[in-house]
């Protein structure tokens, strides 16, 4: 028997708004996205990126500050396709689902979503956020994995599940250097609060059950 769901109206209304909120933000970084010219830094990205991946990973290694995850998600995108939207279109992506991240996922895991919400309209508006998502370099990509990092430590704080927060850690330095200082914070505050203790099962014991 299906139990029946009641959304109240200011559920919906509040739900239209996050929507339209996230259609704002895909707009004003996916709109002429492959009309402006390749800057130098985003040629030079593209291009350590392209060709043979047995070439991708020394030029990384030669010419870039960037570690080896994003070059090779560059990589496989140019495979598809190198053009200046295919290049922009990860970090364009990237930038929208931090704003997804901000309003629909951390006030599942205790963030008001007047806190919540905003953080996500300061990041829709942002003229560097909207600039670094239409740059064909890791930076938006960046803050989404700092989106979910703390994501991943508010899950840990709450419920003591792990998952988020070891994989996010775990990409931080594959992607960006500048994370692993970000990480180290998390780390901390992870270590230093408490999370809830596990569950317990459910013993019968003299009839009773503990």
């Amino acid at each position: 028997m299906r139990i029946p769901v009641r959304v109240s109206p200011a559920g919906l209304a509040l739900a239209a708004l996050f929507l339209c909120l996230l259609a704002v933000a895909a707009g004003l970084r996916f709109y002429d996205l492959p009309e402006s010219s390749v800057s130098h830094d985003e040629a030079v990205a593209a291009n350590i990126s392209s060709g043979a991946l047995s070439e991708v990973i020394p030029g990384t290694r030669n010419s870039n500050s960037a570690p080896i995850l994003y070059p090779l998600a560059l990589w496989a995108v140019q495979k598809v396709e190198s053009t200046a939207f295919s290049v922009r279109f990860l970090p364009a992506a990237a930038s929208v689902l931090t704003v997804a991240v901000m309003l629909f996922f951390l006030p599942r895991l205790g963030v008001s979503r007047w806190v919540a919400f905003p953080a996500a309209l300061l990041a829709t508006l942002s003229v560097a956020a909207i600039e670094h998502a239409q740059d064909a370099r890791e930076y938006s990509i960046d803050a989404l994995l700092a989106a979910l990092m703390i994501a991943g430590l508010l899950w840990y704080l709450r419920d003591g599940r792990k998952a988020l927060l070891c994989l996010s850690l775990f990409l931080a330095p594959l992607l960006q250097y500048g994370l692993v200082l970000f990480g180290g914070a998390v780390m901390g505050a992870a270590v230093l609060l408490t999370p809830p203790p596990p569950p317990r099962l459910l013993r019968r014991r003299n009839g009773t059950y503990t």
